[in-house]
């Protein structure tokens, strides 16, 4: 089974954002935060740079992808590109 592969760039510095995998619509039920399928980047992305997550192999099959981070009143997250690959179909 392959990998599901998130890739981001970000035009804002993202820090610890989750990237889920969900089959329920987010147009119809909004996602609440890290109640899905997910995995978390631990870390700081640097301004202007690349932040892969990987799922396991065994993730299962989901239709919607979810970026959310934690926000603080005042936050936005603006995500300039998002790639979803399987590992080894690219």
């Amino acid at each position: 089974m392959q990998r599901v592969l998130i890739c981001l760039v970000g035009i804002k510095r993202l820090a610890h954002f989750v990237a889920g995998l969900t089959n329920v619509d987010p147009d119809t039920t909004p996602p609440v935060y890290k109640q899905y399928h997910y995995v978390q980047y631990s870390g700081l992305v640097p301004a202007s740079a690349t932040a892969s997550v990987s799922f396991p192999p065994d993730s299962g099959t989901f239709r919607y992808v979810i970026i959310q981070q934690q926000f603080q009143a005042h936050d936005a997250l603006c995500i300039k590109e998002v790639e979803v690959v399987l590992r080894g179909a690219y």
